[in-house]
This record gives C-alpha cells, sequence and structure tokens, in this order.
C-alpha cells in the first residue's frame, strides 16, 4: 500500500498525518525500516513496518497493523519547516488560534456566578437556572464531539464562540425566562467550542498531548480568571451595558472563520464509534468518575464563592471577581506541569497526587483561619490542584482513543459538567439563608467530590 501524507519534521521526530492516519503519528528518526508508534498511551507499542523516502513525501506501509484503515484516495504531500517558536509552522498559529477562543468562550461563561450576586438574585432560582442551562447544553456537547470526528470543526469552533457570548446581553434584559435563554445559549456555545477545540489541540504533537491540552486550556482559565472582574468593571462603568463585551467573542470567531479551512469529511458511524468507547470502557470510565467528583468541586465552589466570601467579611474587590480570579488563575498556573508530569509518569499518579492536596486546601479553606491576604493564595492552590485534573484526563483519554479526540472530549468534558450542573441548586437550595443555611455548611458537602477523585483516580490503568 502506498499513499501521500502530510510530514512535519520537528527535533529529529517526523509527525505522519493522512486518511490512513485517524491522527499524526509520531516516528522516531528518518530513513527506512521499522519504526515504533508512540504517543497513544499504548501498554505495548505496536511496531509498523514504514518506509520513507529520502524527499520525506511518500509513505510506505505493509505488515500487520490493525490501528491502519485503508485509505479511499490519496491525501496531498506537504512537508512542514520548523518556526522560530520550536513548533512546526503552522501548529504554533493553530495553537494559538485556539487558546484566543478558548479563552473568549470561558471569559463569558464565568459571568453568570457574579451577576446574579450584584442583580440580587434568590440564590435557589439562579442555581436551578445555571444548572438548567449547564445541563441541557453540556449533554449535547457528546453530539458535537461526534460532530467534530466527523469533519465539523470549524462550524463548531466559530459558532461556538459567538453563541457564548449571549450571556453578555444578560443585563439589558429584565424578565427571568430571557434571562434563562441567555444563560442557556451561552451553554450551548461552550459545549460546541471545548470538544472540537480541545480535541483538536492534542493532536498538535501526540506525544506530547499533555502539554498541548494544558496549554489550550491555559487560555480558557485566563478568559475564566478576568470574567467576573471584567464584567463587574464594564457594569459599573457603564451602567449595565455589558454587550460591548461581545465583540471579543465576535472577532476571534471571525479570525478563526479567516484562517481556519474546512476539514474533509470522514466516514464515521455512530455505531463504530460507540463499540470503539465500549471496549475501553473501564479506563473511559474512571477518567469520567474523576472529571464528574473534580468537577462538581469546582462549579459548586465557583457558584458559591462570592456568597461565601461575603459570610467572611471579606472586601468588595474579593467578592466581585477577585476571588474567582485567584482561584482561576491558580488552575491556570497548574495545567503545563501537571500536563507534561503525566506525559512523563502517567496519569494515577498525577491524579492521586492533585486529589489528595486539593482536599487538604479545601478543607484549610473551609475550616481554618486566615485573612484575606491566606484566603487568596488558598483559592490559588486549590485551584491549581483542583483545575489540574482537567489537562490529565483529557489527554490521557485522547492518547487512548486517537482518532475520536472530538467524542473522547465531549465524554470527558461535556457530560462531567452535565452531572456537575446540578451542584449549583443543589448547593443553592443549601446555602439559602431563608432555609436556615450557609455557604460552609453547602460547601462542606463538596468534601464527598474530593473523596471521589481519589479514589477513582488510584485505579486508573497505568500506561
Amino acid at each position: 500500500m502506498e499513499t501521500f501524507c502530510e510530514v512535519v519534521k520537528y527535533k529529529g521526530v517526523v509527525f505522519l498525518s493522512s486518511d490512513i492516519f485517524p491522527t499524526p503519528v509520531s516516528i522516531a528518526g528518518i530513513g527506512r525500516g521499522v519504526y515504533r508508534r508512540r504517543g497513544f498511551g499504548l501498554k505495548t507499542k505496536e511496531k509498523i513496518d514504514l518506509t520513507l523516502d529520502s524527499e520525506l513525501t511518500h509513505l510506505h506501509a505493509g505488515g500487520k497493523a490493525p490501528v491502519l484503515a485503508q485509505s479511499p484516495e490519496p491525501a496531498t504531500a506537504t512537508v512542514a519547516t520548523v518556526g522560530k517558536s520550536g513548533l512546526p509552522a503552522g501548529l504554533l498559529s493553530s495553537l494559538l488560534i485556539l487558546l484566543a477562543g478558548h479563552l473568549a468562550v470561558d471569559l463569558c461563561i464565568g459571568i453568570w456566578p457574579v451577576y446574579k450576586t450584584i442583580a440580587g438574585l434568590d440564590l435557589t432560582l439562579a442555581g436551578l437556572i445555571a444548572t438548567v442551562a449547564g445541563v441541557l447544553g453540556n449533554a449535547l456537547q457528546l453530539l458535537f464531539g461526534v460532530m467534530a470526528d466527523r469533519g465539523r470543526q470549524k462550524l463548531l469552533l466559530v459558532g461556538g464562540i459567538v453563541l457564548a457570548g449571549a450571556i453578555t446581553f444578560v443585563p439589558r434584559v429584565q424578565s427571568l425566562p430571557l434571562m434563562s435563554l441567555l444563560v442557556l445559549a451561552s451553554s450551548i456555545g461552550s459545549s460546541a467550542f471545548h470538544p472540537t477545540a480541545a480535541g483538536t489541540a492534542s493532536t498538535l504533537i501526540p506525544a506530547r498531548a499533555g502539554v498541548m491540552v494544558g496549554l489550550f486550556l491555559t487560555g480558557g482559565y485566563m478568559g475564566y480568571a478576568m470574567s467576573q472582574w471584567l464584567f463587574t468593571f464594564i457594569f459599573r462603568a457603564t451602567g449595565g451595558h455589558t454587550e460591548i463585551m461581545f465583540a471579543v467573542p465576535l472577532l476571534i470567531a471571525a479570525a478563526i472563520a479567516w484562517r481556519i479551512k474546512p476539514s474533509p469529511r470522514r466516514a464515521l458511524s455512530f455505531a463504530g464509534w460507540k463499540k470503539t468507547f465500549v471496549a475501553n470502557a473501564r479506563s473511559l470510565g474512571l477518567l469520567f468518575t474523576v472529571q464528574v467528583c473534580a468537577s462538581s468541586l469546582n462549579v459548586g465552589l465557583i457558584f458559591l464563592l462570592p456568597d461565601f466570601l461575603s459570610e467572611r467579611g471579606a472586601p468588595g474587590w474579593m467578592l466581585f471577581g477577585g476571588g474567582h480570579a485567584a482561584l482561576v488563575l491558580g488552575a491556570s498556573l497548574g495545567l503545563i506541569p501537571a500536563g507534561h508530569a503525566a506525559d512523563r509518569l502517567g496519569a494515577r499518579r498525577v491524579l492521586v497526587a492533585l486529589n489528595l492536596t486539593a482536599g487538604l486546601l479545601f478543607t484549610w479553606l473551609l475550616f481554618g483561619p486566615g485573612g484575606t491576604w491566606s484566603k487568596l493564595l488558598l483559592l490559588s492552590a486549590l485551584g491549581a490542584a483542583n483545575g489540574a485534573n482537567n489537562v490529565v484526563l483529557v489527554s490521557e483519554g485522547n492518547r487512548s482513543l486517537p482518532g475520536q479526540t472530538g467524542g473522547v472530549s465531549a465524554l470527558l468534558m461535556g457530560l462531567p459538567w452535565c452531572i456537575a450542573s446540578l451542584i449549583p441548586a443543589i448547593v443553592g437550595y443549601m446555602a439559602n439563608p431563608v432555609h436556615g443555611g450557609n455557604t460552609t455548611f453547602a460547601l462542606s458537602w463538596l468534601g464527598i467530590a474530593v473523596l471521589g477523585s481519589i479514589a477513582a483516580g488510584s485505579r486508573v490503568p497505568n500506561r
């Protein structure tokens, strides 16, 4: 069998991508012979008989290679050059565009928790709105993931970013039903963008999937960190005209529409997709469980954080964005180190260490002494420990099922967040003073989620 393929040379490693490979395959060295397939987390690395010509434009594959599928027609051959950044030319621009898109989306989805406090909405009702929007929106991630694997990436990336910006118009409406629709639209947009972009990022350099996903997630955490502060500032400065924030997702969506070419359509049946996932049910199930627990802690804490800090007598700047920024910026600092550690040490060790640390820090935050600055440091450290679960889980899942990165990202991001979206309604009710509750009591129940993360993480198979 002979086919043309895309060839990218990076620091002595050749990455091959064509119709016969579901994702780029890294080949150690250049020349002829048998090479080892890297970067997919296989217990025993498969050998594939590959022959490259001197121009690195032809690929000959022979022998038994069950991971290969017959190519219906050859793809055009290209040879990428290495840019000044150290990344192959084209990969850096792709990564930056994905990072900017993630920043725009998460800049918007962090708005509702602080707006409900600014507007003085009932905690139970605001939590119910967040829960319904989160469940309905995130439930669609599985569909969006399959669409991405079938070649609909550009539509999902552009449409998702634009739709996520709907929440910026929420102060301009007065009725709760309209507010609910805007929150739902933003949730659906986020769900369209996340699995598509995360899956794409993980394939940029497959052997370093953890680092690539970590860099991608950093953009989102940066946007999420500044979302509440920026929204509050614009709200007060303009008398509620926060719709000007919509310019950010709109401009970035336009840049993606201009820069990214449509992907070729792939014939991927849902039955085949389902069969592959069922075959990996145990490992994916454990990763899924950790993500549900980690997301539940994150969603519950972010939803009640302004009210929790208010009960503790924190200053106004900390209530309306400062505490949230500390938590999320801390999470962004943990992403790349955690991704690198997972690439080298495996997911199990990193997950157990992260969640043990998160449990200790969360307990200290709720019940330990401390003033304003110590609370900020605690929030940053807790964000780093709990938030880093995301990069480890998504990169490990994508490593295990190459070629179905959109579906894997949806399974490990969308569905867990769908379940975690139930948490605001629960903790909002438990914290409501009308029912005799408080935020410390409500948040303390999230300690169960930490124990679940540790238990499931300790059973994740080693690579």
